[in-house]
């Protein structure tokens, strides 16, 4: 056996199990997927033995870890841009109601001029 047979034995079973399940490019759990092979690939090409079920595990808590901090960060920049429009809409409210607010002050003060002046 080849260096190459794995690989490619892990890539047709990929390919199979992709179109099992119909998962489309670009879905994220093709990631993982590309992780872990590059895990073993490195692993292999590292060392003969290959990788202690600890050291994998503790690479995948690390990337745990790593996905939860950067989906937090994410979120924090979703809401941010979807509070972009609101904050715009409140902003703009504000001089809508400052000058019919002043327009009104200006009619009240023009009546009671009108009235009280002659």
């Amino acid at each position: 056996m080849s260096d190459e047979d794995p690989k490619q034995a892990l890539k047709n079973a990929i390919l199979e199990w992709r179109k099992k399940f119909n998962v489309q490019d670009g879905d994220p759990i093709l990631a993982a997927v590309e992780l872990w092979e590059i895990y073993f690939t490195h692993a292999q090409l590292n060392g003969p033995k290959p990788p202690s079920f600890e050291d994998f595990r503790s690479t995948m808590e690390q990337l745990e870890r790593l996905c939860g901090d950067f989906t937090g960060r994410a979120a924090d920049i979703i809401k941010e841009m979807r509070d972009v429009p609101k904050i715009r809409n409140d902003l703009n409210r504000f001089p809508i109601f400052a000058l019919v607010f002043s327009a009104a002050l200006a009619l009240l003060a023009g009546i009671l001029i009108g009235r009280y002046a002659r």
